[in-house]
């Protein structure tokens, strides 16, 4: 069966079946005549409770092996990381009706006190500030440039003061 033939039910079903029963992808698509790939095609990102710390957004995990990582993803703006990096998350709903939803690791603040319009909407009269640009982590090649740079500049500075 091919994924674009499953019912909403039926999505819902291998969704419950991968996050909920410790059955292999193998033993669910078997049981559910469904390819390995077509399974994949329709699993959903497991929410974690936990918020993007460049959005706001809930993140969540992409599949079982990045949640036994602790590995996170943002739908909103593409941030990964890990639980660690992860900030509380405060539902809308939740927070109108007087519910604190942060996560564990969130230790507290205002946020889930603070008006609505203060939190979402405009204050002091100025547009809410767009989120940050995701931070992008040097890869080894610009690390390694960056040492070597430094390394050449350092020599040269000894060189020229062992001249004078």
């Amino acid at each position: 069966m091919h994924a674009s033939e499953l019912t909403p039910e039926a999505i819902e079903r291998v969704n419950q079946l991968y996050w909920d029963s410790g059955r292999s992808v193998n033993q669910i698509a078997d049981k559910l005549d469904l390819s390995k790939g077509a399974l994949y095609g329709v699993i959903r990102p497991q929410p974690s409770g936990l918020g993007c710390p460049l959005c706001g957004a809930e993140v969540g995990y992409s599949n079982r092996t990045a949640k036994e990582r602790g590995s996170l993803e943002c739908p909103t703006c593409a941030w990964d990381g890990n639980v660690d990096e992860a900030t509380g998350y405060v539902d809308e709903d939740a927070a109108r009706h007087g519910h604190d939803h942060r996560g564990p690791h969130d230790p507290g603040g205002d946020a889930a006190s603070a008006s609505e319009s203060e939190v979402y909407g405009e204050w002091n009269g100025l547009p809410p500030a767009p989120p940050p640009s995701a931070f992008v982590a040097p890869d080894l090649r610009t690390i390694a440039t960056g040492a070597l740079i430094g390394g050449v500049v350092g020599l040269v500075l000894v060189l020229w003061t062992r001249r004078r």
